[in-house]
């Protein structure tokens, strides 16, 4: 009896612990949405944690050259799902390639992919910037699509080769001994098994490509292809912060983010942990 009731009494306390802290973490996100639920007025008042005044005037507010925040937030879209399309178009057979095809080049392979992946933005912006003008690339969607590919694509190849690798051989030969060619076995056996890594690959694709802002700064002079990442300065003029406005903006690139992770946290997760056990 004495046992159960420590263990019971523990568990109430890491429960504590853990609603405690996840209050902690979750407060920034609470505060973020009430400040741009608040009047500007108001928001420069007396900090308050509800809003006197609900008002979602800041979310509707155009910018300086009339373009809307459903704008910005389309392009936003447009980016981040054309890369993560073309992340999981070339990551996946990529992937596939390196965990069951042997070669002497897959160790140099997996090391591009390893560099590449841990190579900084600011490295092969020139060199991409050079290319995409002579390919009449600069202030177009694909030129943002395919320079945040550069930084996705590694990363997939590395998380969805340890899954390729982590299925039995003989599914392969069962299939081939079925009748199914290479093509077939990779779409209608691999891919199905896979799905959990690909489905991580894809969420942190997207994660990634929704909060860039280094190559949509580079490549995109437009105002009216600017994604949401892009324009939270916009809020800062010179008689100071809009903090209504400020928040606004950056609960509409917070808010998506977290639902799809609160959707995908279980495939993530398992994701992650077998890509740091698996070989």
């Amino acid at each position: 009896m004495k046992i159960s009731r420590s263990v019971k009494n523990k568990n109430i306390r890491n429960n504590v612990i853990g609603v405690i802290v996840t209050l902690l973490f979750l407060f920034p996100l609470f505060w973020m949405i009430s400040t741009s639920l608040k009047p500007q007025s108001e928001a420069f008042a007396t900090p308050t944690l509800f809003p006197k005044h609900v008002t979602f005037s800041a979310f509707v507010m155009e910018s300086e050259k009339g373009i809307s925040m459903l704008q910005y937030l389309f392009n936003s879209v447009i980016v981040s799902f054309g890369s993560t399309i073309l992340t999981i178009i070339l990551g996946v057979p990529a992937a596939y390639g390196l965990a069951r095809w042997k070669s002497k080049l897959n160790s140099s392979m997996l090391l591009v992919f390893l560099v590449a992946q841990m190579m900084p933005s600011s490295l092969i912006l020139t060199p991409l910037f050079i290319n995409f003008s002579k390919l009449h690339l600069i202030n177009s969607y694909l030129g943002v699509i395919l320079a945040d590919a550069t930084i996705t694509i590694p990363f997939s190849v590395i998380i969805l080769r340890t899954y390729f690798k982590g299925i039995p051989e003989s599914l392969a030969e069962a299939a081939r001994m079925d009748g199914c060619g290479p093509l077939r076995t990779f779409l209608k056996i691999m891919i199905p098994i896979s799905y959990p890594g690909i489905i991580v690959s894809a969420s942190m694709s997207l994660f990634m490509s929704w909060g860039d802002m280094v190559f949509s700064l580079t490549f995109i002079n437009k105002e009216a292809m600017k994604p949401l990442s892009l324009i939270l300065y916009k809020a800062m003029g010179e008689l100071g912060v809009q903090w209504n406005v400020l928040m606004a903006y950056a609960a509409v690139v917070v808010i998506p983010i977290v639902i799809v992770f609160i959707f995908l946290q279980k495939y993530i997760v398992a994701g992650l942990t077998a890509g740091s056990v698996k070989g």
